[in-house]
């Protein structure tokens, strides 16, 4: 939490705008990793783990593209941060379907950040 909480401090503090344009079909989950699993680098590339990530997005109707092993490896909580995209779908809609599966923690849609132009 505290990562993500630094990352939302450093948008604010350069002036980091959201443009309001969101890509289409991309959300950032944050999961639960289940009862009896064991988090390694190895479980989140293949095995149980990654059967259940690719299986909770799937029923979303997306699929995974990429897992934060570092970021998901490290934190207490045994949470694994993944990347999710679907086709037909907003990335509000996609956001919307993950957070009503009590397997993810929280989702959100992945928007586009616009830096300000230096000079």
């Amino acid at each position: 939490m505290k990562a993500l909480s630094f990352l939302a401090a450093i948008f604010l503090l350069t002036g980091a705008a959201y443009s309001g344009e969101n890509l289409r079909g991309e959300a950032l989950a944050v999961l639960r990793t289940p009862d009896g699993m064991t988090l390694s680098e190895d479980s989140l590339k293949s095995g149980d783990i990654r059967q259940y990530i690719d299986q909770t997005a799937g029923t979303a109707g997306a699929v995974t593209v990429s897992v934060f092993d570092s970021l998901s490896l490290a934190n207490k909580d045994r949470h694994i941060f993944v990347f999710m995209a679907a086709d037909g779908k907003t990335s509000e809609e996609l956001a919307a379907i993950l957070k009503e599966d009590p397997n993810v923690v929280s989702a959100s849609p992945n928007r586009k950040v616009r830096l300000p132009r230096v000079r």
